[in-house]
């Protein structure tokens, strides 16, 4: 089954068929794009496949979630349970599988309107734990935290389609999904924990050459260890250690895909001078060796 693409400067969308390997990563991505409305213009633009069709006057039901994110413009919002809201720039608001919605920018002003749409085990644990719920859909942040930035590659993978894309943009939706439950909690102005957890990520990516002592970088942010593990786990939907191998991997997938770049020093640009153990750890966490990853991501450039 092809993937469904509709491009222009205004517009891109895909719409992606999920393999087994991809359903059992825990969390997979059904559809990720954006638009741009202007005022007085028709919404949604034509094109999305017909169980996806929207309109105000009916709403619709859809079988996965859905992340949006709106950098510009306002409209309105209406959910069951979650009921009616206004929504304004730097809103998200998450659609749950099952749960009537609607929505639609102000005919006044449009909007920018940027989505991910995703299932899988994972996500509907999140719920079960009440991190998310239909009750509660609309989330108002302060600041961008990053979040164009995670939109942007998202879309470079998915126009690339490098191998283990798939994966790529699956981690990336979980820290879309992190940052709007985080920044959402402190809508009122950052909190001593947002600033703890902002500082946490910042020395995870900052040090992506070598292994991290978490105990000390607890104590550096003067907080233990068990309270810097949950609540960055709370705010990222991953535990620091897989939050920083899963940066060094991604690292170690853009250097393998230039071809002058081998994978022993692949390997050494992330800490690992032990090529072998790095290798094991590459496929344990993607599922093939850096050597075909390699191999097959230079060989998807060459037919482009």
């Amino acid at each position: 089954m092809p993937f469904t693409k509709i491009r222009s400067p205004e517009t891109f969308f895909r719409y992606l068929p999920a393999g087994p390997r991809d359903k059992a990563w825990g969390l997979y991505v059904t559809t990720a794009g954006y638009v741009k409305i202007t005022p007085a213009m028709g919404y949604p633009p034509p094109g999305h496949p017909e169980h996806y069709a929207l309109s105000w006057q009916h709403g619709r039901v859809l079988d996965e979630f859905q992340l949006h994110y709106l950098p510009r413009g306002n409209g309105a919002f209406e959910s069951k349970p979650g009921g009616r809201r206004q929504l304004e720039a730097g809103d998200f608001f998450l659609l749950f599988p099952g749960a009537w919605h609607r929505y639609a920018p102000s005919r006044r002003t449009g909007w920018d309107e940027y989505w991910i749409g995703f299932k899988g085990d994972h996500a509907d644990r999140l719920v079960r734990e009440g991190f998310f719920s239909p009750k509660r859909p609309v989330f108002k942040p302060r600041g961008e935290h990053g979040v164009m930035d995670l939109f942007s590659d998202i879309f470079i993978q998915l126009r690339a389609e490098p191998i283990g894309f798939m994966q790529i943009i699956a981690a990336h939706a979980l820290q879309l999904l992190a940052t709007a439950l985080a920044t959402g909690k402190s809508r009122h102005g950052d909190t001593q924990t947002d600033q703890i957890i902002r500082q946490a990520t910042h020395e995870l990516r900052s040090r992506l050459e070598s292994d991290i002592d978490l105990h000390e970088l607890a104590r550096d942010l003067g907080v233990s260890y068990a309270w810097l593990r949950r609540t960055f786990r709370q705010y990222t939907g991953l535990p620091p250690h897989q939050y920083h191998l899963s940066l060094r991997l991604d690292k170690a997938m853009r250097l393998l895909s230039a071809a002058n770049c081998t994978v022993k020093e692949a390997a050494a640009q992330i800490g690992y001078s032990d090529q072998y153990y790095f290798s094991r750890l590459f496929r344990l966490k993607t599922g093939r060796s850096p050597q075909t990853w390699k191999r097959l991501a230079l060989g998807h450039k060459a037919r482009k």
